[in-house]
């Protein structure tokens, strides 16, 4: 069974759930420290995945990518060269953002940091009011920490509850209920042909996804905002299919385990006997038709379902018989 997901978030470093640059930015304690971006603005959604204290004009060979990196910089006053060097360094590292404390070292924020900040597109901000920095390390840590315990404890949970519907023959669309539930967004499968299987979540936001599925499926989500999640659903070295998390508002990180979890369920239900994609497609098919012929489902609603389903819907006229 192989499942692989796809986030088109800011995507988080490996290692789980992270904060945000602007996030940090936000905190009591930082705010307290006065801080005011100087460079890189256009980056503050960057993951910020641990906290590292560094003076040393050669950081970058301390990290591994993701970092806030908290300087006085005390070892790279009155030299432009290292200071060029030190911010070069933290690109060059992947690092997230550098906060500077302004003090003896920089009683203002220096220009040849802020101009190479900018060109690299780092986040850099200084701290007018500077505090001790294990005040802030302290905070973010045992926030990323708690933020870590909370998603896989999500995963958990999703695993055993969808595991527990699969185990007592619940259907397909029982289980894309529960996976809605806990992802608090529309959720979609298809098959390889970008076509909608089943969906679940609230109907309305459903529908807004469904209206514009022929764009979406075009592009794969991947550039249309914040909160595209995709994970492949497929087995024994064949895809058939995909899940998406349609503008998932947690962090990145939690999200794939979400699509994850949700994947690995929907290919056991299918391994189980829960029916091939073709039944699915079937199902599909049988509930669109079914609707229609009741006439209590409002066109507008099934005409986004049909086209995104595949149907030729275009100058075409259905009478229920």
């Amino acid at each position: 069974m192989t499942t692989t997901s796809e986030s088109w978030h800011p995507a988080a470093p490996s290692g789980g759930p992270a904060l945000s640059v602007r996030q940090v930015l936000t905190l009591e304690r930082v705010l307290a420290g006065e801080p005011e971006v100087v460079a890189g603005a256009g980056q503050l959604d960057r993951a910020v995945r641990w906290v590292h204290v560094a003076e040393a004009a050669d950081v970058g060979v301390m990290l591994s990518g993701g970092e806030m990196v908290l300087t006085t910089g005390v070892l790279l006053a009155g030299d432009e060269a290292k200071q060029a060097a030190y911010i070069r360094s933290l690109h060059h590292a992947d690092a997230a953002a550098v906060v500077l404390g302004l003090g003896r070292a920089f009683p203002a924020p220096p220009e040849t940091m802020c101009r190479t900040a900018e060109r690299y597109g780092l986040p850099m901000v200084v701290l007018h009011r500077p505090f001790p920095f294990a005040e802030l390390t302290e905070e973010v840590q045992s926030r990323l920490v708690r933020r870590k315990f909370a998603a896989v404890s999500l995963s958990e949970a999703v695993r055993t509850g969808l595991t527990g519907l699969i185990t007592a023959g619940a259907p397909l669309q029982r289980l894309l209920d529960e996976i809605a539930r806990h992802s608090g967004c529309p959720v979609v499968v298809t098959n390889l042909a970008h076509r909608v299987l089943v969906t679940a979540g609230e109907r309305s936001a459903v529908d807004d996804v469904l209206r514009d599925w022929e764009r979406i499926a075009r592009q794969a989500g991947g550039s249309e905002g914040d909160g595209w999640v995709r994970a492949e659903l497929g087995g024994r070295g064949e895809r058939w299919g995909r899940l998406l998390l349609c503008g998932y508002r947690g962090d990145a990180a939690t999200g794939r385990l979400l699509a994850d979890r949700a994947a690995e369920a929907l290919v056991l239900h299918r391994m189980l006997g829960g029916g091939s994609t073709a039944s699915w497609e079937e199902q599909s098919a049988r509930g669109l038709l079914t609707d229609l012929a009741s006439g209590t489902v409002p066109a507008r609603q099934l005409l986004p379902r049909a086209r995104a389903a595949g149907l030729p819907v275009g100058r075409r006229t259905f009478v229920p018989l």
